[in-house]
């Protein structure tokens, strides 16, 4: 979720696959960003980092459906 999750599976993944781990929002949203780890900021933290998942979460929903709805191309794609 954060930019020290992508480091770490970057250095585990083979290199041919390196280019396809991303942030989550960045994956959901497109946009480069991290899930903040509300741990030491209280309750509407952990409300906060929840909705931003959850919102995350639709949008990356909604992608995959309209990803779903497009006609075959006869070529693949790497992205959504």
């Amino acid at each position: 979720m954060d930019r020290s999750n992508v480091a770490d599976l970057k250095a585990l993944a083979p290199s041919t696959m390196r280019d396809r781990i991303h942030l989550y929002l960045e994956f959901a949203e497109g946009r480069k960003r991290d899930v903040p780890d509300p741990y030491y900021y209280g309750q509407e933290a952990f409300a906060s980092v929840y909705r931003m998942i959850r919102d995350a979460s639709e949008a990356l929903a909604k992608r995959l459906e309209a990803r779903l709805s497009e006609p075959e191309s006869g070529q693949a794609s790497s992205t959504i």
